[in-house]
């Protein structure tokens, strides 16, 4: 209560001054209480608001009474007094009561804990935290890069707790890894403990075991995230979507942005609800940009977000670190109409690896895309290779099978005057023309695939000779005949 003395004031700030000289890292427990707003509220309160503590209502004051007591903001002066004698100091405050844009914006503090992140996605009241989300990057993108970010902490319930261990927690935790800011783990979080643990603990009150599954899926799905933090934790390039449905209005549960850092590009998408969603990302909603000794509001589309060419003949081929798989879209249709996204419950998305090419002159990449049709797959370098060689591979499977081979074995000639099928080998010529008029084209070679196709005719026609040939008597050959086809046959 002496808090409201100015020298008792002055005593605390020499206190932290005297704290940021031994440390680099100064956290201010329930900084929230001590703004002059809520300071005034809990102690004394104005005369007929009757209080938050009701004992309190007695010494009650006026505002203008308050205010000659108390002129200043307390963390202003903190924050203004560490930059001016102790400037290698980071601040964080934890600041709950939906205060964390007041203590970044008004207030200069370094770093504040965002405890909407964790209430509000746990409770999915998305409609909030996206009006939360639109409200800061309309005053200041920038002030994103102050919150921290987390699922839980040693005055809440766990992780685990709030948001199990399936989907929904690794949608939030993905969010919490890729939006601009810090993001902070609990302890026991990965591990995926159930005991609250207190700040007085100084050891585990449960005998808990790690759940390796749930640590496995970290490794997975969000330690190689953490490693691409310079992607994620800049706003210059971070842009925050509307997810339109099919029928034309915006549903809220969807979270969607992207970020860039030079040539590398993200886009991240999460469905905070257990129902189905179908839509379109395709504009950003406003933010604030400096320009022309101002700030103004604008939005851009999702290929000027992704930086990509507003061109038919460029295609766009990203990777989806949940699933593995890889997916290709046109550059120019991403610019016009944006992404058409369809997700399950808790259902999320994290693009990255993302690259332009331009199409070649056969339209190669526009055949992929239309083959694919929106599906994604392991490999598109394998599915692109795949198309160039199917010509080759279908001439190769006609000439090369097993029921060919069944009629070869078949064709052999074992008695003496007998005679090959004619129309077979006619065949066989015909589909080895096919396939090396194929490989010339591949390999944009210069022989003659007739000639060649003939010579392999001959070479044919002798190997299926070679059952009478090794039953002959030696006496009706020339010398080592016999020998040499015995060779070849039992090879063959």
């Amino acid at each position: 209560l002496n808090f409201l003395r100015e020298d008792v004031r002055e005593a605390v700030l020499q206190t932290i001054l005297h704290v940021a000289r031994k440390f680099p890292i100064i956290r201010f427990d329930a900084a929230m209480t001590l703004t002059k707003r809520h300071y005034q509220r809990l102690w004394f309160p104005e005369p007929g608001t009757g209080g938050a503590i009701p004992s309190r209502a007695e010494y009650g004051m006026t505002k203008e009474e308050f205010n000659r007591h108390m002129p200043e903001e307390f963390w202003r002066q903190v924050v203004d007094r560490v930059a001016q004698e102790v400037p290698d100091t980071l601040l964080l405050a934890e600041a709950f009561w939906l205060l964390e844009g007041f203590f970044v914006r008004t207030l200069g503090m370094h770093r504040v804990y965002n405890s909407a992140f964790m209430n509000m996605l746990t409770d999915e009241e998305n409609a909030k935290y996206r009006s939360v989300m639109k409200n800061t990057l309309e005053f200041n993108p920038e002030i994103l890069k102050r919150f921290v970010n987390f699922m839980s902490n040693p005055d809440e319930e766990t992780a685990v707790t709030q948001f199990g261990k399936g989907d929904k927690y690794f949608g939030v935790c993905t969010m919490m890894v890729t939006l601009p800011g810090l993001p902070m783990f609990a302890h026991g979080q990965i591990e995926g403990f159930h005991e609250k643990y207190g700040m007085e603990y100084r050891s585990a009150k449960w005998d808990e075991q790690p759940d390796q599954e749930l640590i496995d899926r970290h490794v997975r799905e969000i330690f190689p995230l953490m490693k691409r933090r310079h992607l994620f934790s800049d706003v210059k390039h971070f842009f925050f979507y509307d997810f339109f449905t099919p029928e034309g209005y915006v549903n809220e549960n969807v979270f969607a942005y992207s970020n860039r850092s030079g040539e590398e590009r993200a886009l991240i998408i999460y469905h905070n609800k257990y129902e189905s969603a179908h839509g379109w990302i395709r504009t950003s909603v406003a933010y604030s940009m400096e320009r022309n000794g101002g700030r103004e509001l604008i939005q851009k589309d999702l290929g000027e977000g992704l930086g990509l060419h507003n061109d038919q003949t460029y295609f766009c081929i990203f990777r989806d670190n949940a699933s593995g798989l890889e997916y290709i879209r046109n550059s120019k249709d991403l610019c016009t109409k944006g992404l058409y996204v369809e997700l399950g419950a808790y259902k999320y998305h994290v693009f990255i690896d993302f690259r332009e090419v331009r199409d070649n002159q056969w339209g190669h990449y526009a055949q992929i895309e239309n083959i694919l049709n929106g599906r994604g797959i392991p490999s598109l370098e394998e599915a692109f290779k795949a198309m160039l060689l199917q010509p080759l591979q279908n001439a190769f499977k006609e000439l090369v099978n097993a029921p060919m081979f069944h009629r070869l074995i078949s064709a052999r000639i074992t008695q003496p005057q007998g005679q090959l099928d004619p129309i077979l080998i006619e065949e066989i010529e015909k589909k080895m023309t096919c396939l090396l008029r194929e490989v010339k084209q591949f390999s944009k070679g210069t022989e003659d695939e007739v000639t060649i196709a003939q010579e392999v005719r001959q070479k044919l026609e002798a190997i299926l000779y070679l059952p009478i040939i090794t039953s002959r008597y030696p006496q009706l050959q020339p010398k080592g005949v016999k020998a040499a086809a015995q060779y070849l046959h039992k090879g063959l």
